[in-house]
This record gives C-alpha cells, sequence and structure tokens, in this order.
C-alpha cells in the first residue's frame, strides 16, 4: 500500500522538470551568463517544489548512488548486502529485489535483463541527505534544507526533483523517521 501511494504520488509530482544549462567551450561572459540564467531557472523551479536532481543522489561513506542506474554500479560503489531477498516483480519480467544494509536498504527494478535502483530508504540516523537531514531531526531542518514546497502525502514530505524522482521524508511527531530516495517506474 504504501509503495502504491508514493508511486502515485511520485508520478503526479514527475509531471515537473528542471532545465541543465552548461558553459562548456563559451566564452567567460557567455559563461556567465549561462551561470545566471541556470540559477534563476533553479530558484524559479525551487518556488515550484522542484529541488535539484543532485539532491536525489544518495551518498554512503563516500560512493555515491544514483536512482535509476545499474544495481551493479550500486555494488560496486558500497559492496555487497548483508542481505539480499526478492520477489515476482510488478514493474515488469523478472523480480524486485531488497539489498539490506547497515540503516537502509536499496529496492532495485528489472528492465531488459538488468536490475535498476528505484529506491534508497534510509531508516536510521547517522546517515544524512546532502543537505545534512537525517532520520531523527526535527521537521524544522527538512523545510529549512529543502523549503516548504514539498507535497504532503499523508505523513510524508515529498520533493520533486524531476525525472520521476523525488526524496520523501516519513514525519512523526515532527521528527524525520525515515528518509525516502525514490524514483518512478
Amino acid at each position: 500500500m504504501k509503495r502504491t501511494l508514493i508511486s502515485i504520488t511520485a508520478a503526479a509530482l514527475a509531471l515537473s522538470s528542471v532545465l541543465a544549462f552548461t558553459g562548456c567551450g563559451k566564452s567567460e561572459q557567455s559563461q556567465a551568463e549561462t551561470a545566471t540564467t541556470a540559477a534563476e531557472v533553479t530558484t524559479a523551479a525551487q518556488a515550484q517544489g522542484v529541488i535539484p536532481e543532485s539532491d536525489v543522489v544518495f551518498n554512503y561513506n563516500g560512493a555515491k548512488v544514483e536512482l535509476n542506474t545499474p544495481i551493479d554500479d550500486m555494488l560496486t560503489a558500497i559492496g555487497q548486502a548483508n542481505e539480499v531477498s526478492s520477489q515476482l516483480s510488478c514493474h515488469g519480467e523478472g523480480e524486485d529485489k531488497t539489498y539490506s544494509y547497515n540503516g537502509f536498504v536499496v529496492n532495485s527494478y528489472p528492465l531488459d535483463g538488468k536490475d535498476y535502483v528505484m529506491e534508497v530508504v534510509v531508516s536510521e540516523a547517522g546517515i544524512p541527505t546532502s543537505k545534512g537531514v537525517a532520520v531523527g531531526d526535527p521537521v524544522s531542518k527538512v523545510t529549512e534544507a529543502y523549503g516548504n514546497n514539498y507535497k504532503a502525502v499523508g505523513v510524508y514530505y515529498s520533493y520533486d526533483a524531476g525525472n520521476k524522482k523525488s526524496l520523501q521524508f516519513l514525519i512523526e511527531n515532527d521528527t524525520v523517521s525515515e528518509i525516502d530516495y525514490f524514483y518512478t517506474v
């Protein structure tokens, strides 16, 4: 039920996206104009409730795990899981898998014979987001870091990052009890 609700919410949130600009090969003046334009687009996107896609990259012990990338890349970056479980996939042929680590799990989905990172769920303190929010922090720290343009989905504060990705905080008693990096399949 939770995954279905999150999937529906994330699909609705995925309707908006952030434009990315690069200044490669341009003059210094042109690069400065591009940087100003990119900053304006980012500010406008944040005002509409969209966070940068870099905010939905999970960092663990210096390794990065990106949503919707091959699970093999994740395993190379952070190592083998303590436990792996699987079940028949509801996203395609094959199996959805759950890789359990100390303090978090990574869920995958199959596509064309490969497994991809669908979700990272952090359930213990000490594993902060890129902006320093961790399980056990007050809800005020979430809104200070990510703003007030979240979608309230039950007890979740959900921030859209575009490209079918979102960052979600489970709030219980005004405290973060879980952090969810989520890709809508």
